[in-house]
């Protein structure tokens, strides 16, 4: 059975690397995610998300698609809150914790325990065999690239499957294997997924979001209109804008280890100006770089901490991918 996937491990990675110098960074700038930050950006979040609604409401028709957008990127950074949330070190959901799962990650027909399942996952094998975001060598390639982009705008609809398929696989064992491959990303290649505790604690937590869901489908039903206009479409945007990022995230080329030089090597930063910000990473996910090797930092403090590895270690920091993953040599 693999070794549990946790971000500590990771840590502990970076402290065994073989920078020149092995220097670490100062303590002040390696601040810890905490729950009560991220319930103060998902009430921000879902602020400006009724601001918008409000907006498609009272203008005239034609501007719906930049309310549709504005709407669609606030969903995309409530999932960057959640993904933080899964770096969080907790022993069990407090009040806290599950109000954040309601708030920043049921609207993405996600949960923690599936978040935490394929992403820590992700960062444990980041660009391996078994990375559950793996990808081919899209370098040279923009028709396959656009391909793969278009594809992303199916995590809304697949997640929202997943936790209809997680609920009914919680009591039939014989589901959890293809719940766990196909809808949480499993590259392990293991036999026995129906009676991992992981899959089954997984498929237990879908229960109370997929009932959200079914909600929200019993509503289309009646509304269609106000769900399509306000949800779905800026939901499917949603997975777009997710999906260039995940596009944009790493180099296309394949490590076989979890040294440090292999994470620089294949993890890049993007999108940190502001329309960046915005739009393909919100709230400072676009400094990939320091959050692979941090992955317990805040995401306020990612600036700063790339900054001070940018100043100490100029030579190794791996430049930042430009807007178009074919431009320039940069962009491998």
């Amino acid at each position: 059975m693999n070794a549990p996937v946790t971000a500590e491990a990771l840590e502990q990675a970076l402290a065994e690397a073989s920078l020149p110098g092995r220097a670490r960074p100062p303590r002040d700038l390696l601040v810890a995610a905490d729950a009560d930050t991220q319930l103060r950006n998902a009430v921000v979040e879902w602020a400006w998300i009724l601001v918008f609604w409000a907006g498609m409401a009272l203008t005239p028709g034609w501007l719906w698609p930049l309310w549709a957008l504005a709407v669609a990127s606030r969903i995309h950074a409530l999932g960057v809150i959640l993904h933080e949330v899964c770096h969080m070190p907790l022993r069990h959901k407090g009040p806290k914790v599950r109000l954040l799962e309601l708030l920043a990650g049921y609207p993405l027909a996600s949960t923690l325990e599936a978040m935490r399942y394929h992403h820590l996952r992700h960062h444990r094998d980041s660009c391996m065999a078994t990375d559950p975001y793996a990808k081919p060598d899209l370098r040279g390639r923009p028709g396959l690239l656009f391909l793969y982009w278009l594809r992303t705008l199916l995590i809304l609809p697949a997640w929202v499957v997943r936790g209809f398929v997680g609920s009914v696989a919680r009591f039939v064992p014989p589901l959890r294997a293809p719940y766990a491959r196909a809808l949480l990303q499993d590259r392990s290649g293991r036999r026995d997924l129906a009676d991992d505790v992981e899959v089954i604690a997984a498929a237990r937590a879908e229960i109370p979001q997929a009932c959200v869901h079914a909600g929200v489908i019993a509503l289309a039903v009646v509304a269609p209109g106000p769900v399509v206009l306000g949800y779905v479409l800026p939901g499917l945007v949603a997975s777009l804008l997710c999906g260039w990022r995940l596009l944009q995230e790493h180099s296309y080329q394949r490590v076989d280890d979890r040294r440090l030089e292999s994470i620089l090597t294949s993890t890049r930063d993007h999108n940190t100006d502001l329309p960046g910000r915005l739009l393909f990473a919100p709230r400072n996910i676009g400094y990939h770089v320091v959050h692979h090797l941090h992955p317990q930092v805040a995401k306020e403090a990612l600036p700063a901490l790339a900054s001070w590895y940018k100043a100490t270690y100029p030579t190794h920091y791996p430049p930042q991918r430009p807007f178009w993953p074919w431009q320039g040599a940069r962009a491998v």
